[in-house]
């Protein structure tokens, strides 16, 4: 099992630094790459040399349904293999004309990155379970793509993490380990991954039964500095995926 952090974890240092900090933090740590939540305004020749430059492999990114198009050349040029669209609002599942849009845009989408060999599939929140909903399968299943389960905002939904990544065998393709805290996760810095209350013994022993191969760390609000927490977090899971 290989270990990425999801970029936006580290949008800070990125707004203050750019994007050589970020890598250079990442592979300070000891990640083995990275998932991108946009580029930085580099080129892309520009990022391939960075992520030479730190041996971090750029397995994945999230991009919205209306934005992969513009950003192949990001795609192509650094050889993203997985592409996950982030975020649809609740208005998007509820709304019968929304979703039929959605679900062309992402067909269309879909062909352009099958022809590439490239995973295409969806990132959960928590509004996919409310009231009653089940937009992530729905989703996954009407568009044909996979799911990046984010056992964070599956836990605060209310749901069993690893019960949520069996429902999902055969359609899960990674997913995002994000620890929650035990009250008001919400609110509340997510703890080193481990400490929390996801039960991330399970969700590791789950993601080794079904042979996922890149799981991506995502951090919302840390509770100590950020390399002490990339660090601890990453041997936790070492530890966690033995």
């Amino acid at each position: 099992m290989k270990f990425g952090v999801q970029l936006w974890s580290l949008r800070e240092i990125g707004e203050k630094e750019g994007a050589e900090a970020v890598l250079k933090a990442v592979a300070d740590a000891g990640y083995d790459g990275v998932e991108f939540a946009g580029f930085y305004g580099t080129a892309p020749d520009e990022m391939k040399a960075l992520l030479q430059k730190y041996d971090l492999v750029p397995m994945s990114a999230h991009i919205g349904a209306w934005a992969i198009e513009e950003n192949l050349p990001f795609i192509d040029a650094l050889g993203i293999r997985y592409v996950f669209i982030p975020w649809e609002g609740p208005e998007t599942f509820a709304d019968p004309e929304k979703y039929a849009a959605l679900l062309e845009q992402t067909a269309k989408m879909k062909k352009l990155l099958d022809e590439r060999g490239i995973v295409f599939g969806y990132h959960n929140h928590a509004h996919e379970y409310e009231n009653g909903c089940d937009s992530l399968f729905r989703f996954t299943s009407d568009a044909d793509i996979k799911a990046e389960l984010d056992v964070f905002w599956a836990t605060v939904a209310g749901k069993n993490a690893v019960e949520e990544m069996k429902r999902l065998k055969g359609r899960l393709a990674c997913v995002h380990i994000k620890e929650a805290a035990a009250e008001n996760p919400r609110e509340n810095p997510q703890p080193v991954v481990g400490e929390g209350c996801v039960g991330m013994e399970g969700v590791f022993a789950e993601a080794k039964a079904q042979g996922i191969e890149w799981c991506f760390l995502e951090v919302e609000q840390y509770p100590c500095e950020v390399g002490e927490y990339l660090s601890r977090s990453l041997a936790n899971m070492k530890k966690l995926a033995k």
